[in-house]
C-alpha cells in the first residue's frame, strides 16, 4: 500500500473521492471499448436486421473514430465552463447513446446502431481529457501519480464489467445495462468541487481557496500551496491574451506535446485495443479449448488487478521505470503470440493447439499484466502533468485526440493486417513498435515523480537542467556549480517572503544552484530591485519556490 495514501487520511480521502468520481469518465470509456468483444458475436447470432461483414468491422471501429472528434470538441468547454461542468455535461448524452444502441433490436435498422456508437464514441473522447486533467489538478504532488492512475484502473474496470455482463446477456441488454453506469458520474460530479487551478485561472480566487480546502481536508493548512498556485497563475495572467498559433512553436509548448503524443502513439501501437476489441476473435483463431467468453473475463480480471497494483507503484518507482518494464514484457508476450501463430501456420491448427495450445492465453495474460503496469496509465498521467497551465485545456484534448486516432487506426486495420501481413506478422509488427518505445522513453521522457505541476512546467524551459531525469541530481553539474561559486550566475530567481496572513513582500533576486529537489545554495546578489521592476520583467521560467 502506498504510504502517502495511509499517512494523514483526512487530507487524502477528499482527494480520493474527487479522483474516483472524476475518473468515472474512463469507466465509461471502458464500457464503450469493451462492448465490441462480447456484443459483436452476440449480435451476429441474434441478428434480426441486415448487416454484412463491413458493417461489423465499422461498428467496432466507429467509436474510437468518433471519440477523436469528441476529444477536440472539449477544448472550448474545458476552458470556458470548467472541468467539473464538462464532465457533468458528458454523462447524459452517453446514456442516450447506449439506449439508442439497445433499441436497435426493436427498431431493426442498423442506422440506429451506428448512431448510438457515434454518440457514445463522441462522449468517450470528450471524457478522456476532462477526467485526466481534473484528477491531476485536484491532487497534491505526493499522491498525484497514484490518484491519476485511477483513470486507467477504472478504464480496466469498465472493460471487465462489460466482459462479465456480456458473457451472460444479449448485446442489446448489455447496451441498456452499461448505459446506466453513466448516471454515477452525472450525480457524483454535482457534489464534487471544481478544479482550484481552473478557478484561479478564471479570477475566482475565493472559490478556488474553498475548493482547495475541500480537497485537502478542513483541518489542513493550505496557505503555502494556495500561494504557490496563485503565484503561478499570476504569471499566466500576464499572458492572458488569446493563444496565438505562433506560440506552438515555442519549445515549452511543442516539446511536452510531442512527448505526450509520442507516448500515446506507442501505447496504442502495442496493439492493446486490437486485443480488447477482438479478444474473442483472437481466441477463436487460436483454436483455444477454453470458452472464449470466459477467456475474455480472465483477461479482463488480470488487466484490472494489475492496473490497480500499478497505481501504487507509479509514485514509488516513477514513470520511466514502469514504462521500461512494461515495454520489455509486452514485447516478449507479443513475440510469443507471433511464434504461436507462425507455428500454427507451419504445423496446422490441430497440431499447434495440441502441442502449445496453452501459449495464446498465457501470452495474452502476460501482455495484459505488462501493459497494465505501465503503458496503461503512465501516458495519461503524463498528459495531465506535462502541459503548461495556460495551454493545458488545449493541449490535453489534442493529445487525447491523437491517442484516439491511433486507436481507430489499430482497431480498423487489425483485420486487414491479419489478412495481408498474416497473424504472426501483425503481432511481430506491434512488438517492433513496443521496442521502439523504449528508445523514445529513454531519451525524451523526463521523470515527473514527486514534483508539483508548477515545477513540471519548468522541465522544458531552456534554463531547466536535468530534464531527462528530474528526480536525480547531476553530480557533474553540482561540481561545475561549486567550481563557479565565486562567479556571478545568470540563473536568477525572484524571492518573496510569505507571512502568516498569506501576504507576500518582495525580497530581491537570488542566484540558485538547484538540483530539482532542493536548493543547494542561495547567493543573494541584489536587494535593490523594486517590486514594480520585477513585475515588468519577463519571466524566463526560472522562478521556483524555495524555503529560507
Amino acid at each position: 500500500m502506498n504510504k502517502a495514501l495511509m499517512k494523514n487520511p483526512h487530507k487524502v480521502i477528499p482527494q480520493l473521492f474527487a479522483a474516483l468520481i472524476g475518473s468515472w469518465g474512463f469507466f465509461m470509456t471502458g464500457t464503450v471499448r469493451g462492448w465490441s468483444s462480447p456484443a459483436i458475436p452476440s449480435l451476429n447470432t441474434t441478428l434480426n436486421f441486415e448487416m454484412d461483414h463491413e458493417d461489423f468491422v465499422w461498428i467496432s471501429s466507429l467509436a474510437p473514430l468518433a471519440a477523436l472528434f469528441g476529444s477536440l470538441l472539449m477544448i472550448a468547454p474545458l476552458r470556458y465552463f470548467g472541468r467539473r461542468k464538462s464532465l457533468i455535461a458528458i454523462s447524459l448524452p452517453a446514456l442516450a447513446g447506449f439506449i439508442l444502441m439497445g433499441y436497435t433490436r426493436y427498431i431493426r435498422h442498423k442506422e440506429a446502431l451506428y448512431a448510438g456508437r457515434i454518440i457514445t464514441g463522441l462522449m468517450n473522447g470528450a471524457s478522456i481529457p476532462a477526467s485526466q486533467i481534473y484528477v491531476s489538478e485536484c491532487s497534491s504532488s505526493r499522491i498525484r501519480g497514484t490518484l491519476s492512475s485511477l483513470t486507467a484502473t477504472l478504464l480496466a474496470l469498465g472493460i471487465l464489467i462489460t466482459y462479465i455482463i456480456g458473457a451472460f446477456v444479449d448485446w442489446y441488454v448489455l447496451s441498456f445495462i452499461v448505459g446506466g453506469f453513466n448516471l454515477i458520474m452525472f450525480f457524483g460530479m454535482i457534489f464534487m468541487p471544481e478544479s482550484p487551478i481552473w478557478l484561479l485561472a478564471n479570477n475566482q480566487d475565493d472559490e478556488a481557496k474553498r475548493s482547495l480546502q475541500r480537497l485537502r481536508g478542513e483541518r489542513t493548512n493550505i496557505e503555502a500551496e494556495f500561494q504557490r498556485m496563485k503565484d503561478n497563475q499570476q504569471k499566466n495572467l500576464a499572458q492572458n491574451s488569446a493563444i496565438q498559433p505562433s506560440e506552438f512553436l515555442k519549445g515549452f509548448v511543442w516539446k511536452p506535446l510531442g512527448v505526450s503524443m509520442g507516448l500515446m502513439f506507442f501505447q496504442q501501437f502495442t496493439g492493446i485495443n486490437a486485443m480488447v476489441f477482438y479478444t474473442t476473435d483472437i481466441f477463436t483463431s487460436a483454436g483455444s479449448a477454453l470458452d472464449c467468453r470466459y477467456a475474455t473475463i480472465i483477461i479482463g480480471v488480470v488487466q484490472f488487478l494489475c492496473t490497480v497494483v500499478s497505481g501504487f507503484l507509479v509514485d514509488r518507482f516513477g514513470r520511466r521505470i514502469l514504462l521500461f518494464t512494461s515495454a520489455t514484457f509486452v514485447s516478449i508476450s507479443l513475440g510469443l503470440m507471433g511464434v504461436f501463430f507462425y507455428l500454427q501456420e507451419l504445423w496446422g491448427e490441430s497440431e499447434a493447439t495440441e502441442l502449445i495450445g496453452w501459449l495464446p492465453l498465457s501470452s495474452l495474460i502476460v501482455f495484459f499484466i505488462a501493459f497494465s503496469t505501465g503503458f496503461s496509465n503512465v501516458p495519461f498521467i503524463v498528459m495531465g502533468e506535462l502541459f503548461p497551465t495556460r495551454y493545458r485545456g488545449l493541449l490535453g484534448p489534442i493529445s487525447s485526440s491523437f491517442n484516439l486516432l491511433c486507436t481507430f487506426i489499430v482497431v480498423r486495420t487489425f483485420p486487414d493486417m491479419e489478412e495481408r501481413m498474416s497473424v504472426h506478422g501483425t503481432f511481430w509488427f506491434f512488438m517492433c513498435c513496443t521496442l521502439a518505445s523504449m528508445v523514445f522513453v529513454y531519451f525524451l521522457l523526463p521523470e515527473t515523480k514527486g514534483h508539483t505541476l508548477e515545477e513540471i512546467e519548468q522541465f522544458f524551459s531552456k534554463r531547466f537542467h536535468g530534464a531527462k531525469d528530474s528526480t536525480k541530481s547531476d553530480d557533474k553539474s553540482d561540481n561545475q556549480s561549486d567550481n563557479k561559486s565565486d562567479h556571478k550566475s545568470d540563473n536568477k530567481s525572484d524571492v518573496y517572503i510569505i507571512t502568516d496572513d498569506s501576504k507576500s513582500s518582495y525580497l530581491g533576486q537570488v542566484n540558485l544552484a538547484y538540483d530539482c529537489r532542493q536548493v543547494k545554495r542561495v547567493d543573494i546578489t541584489s536587494f535593490t530591485q523594486s517590486q514594480d521592476d520585477s513585475d515588468n520583467e519577463e519571466d524566463d521560467g526560472s522562478l521556483v519556490p524555495i524555503a529560507l
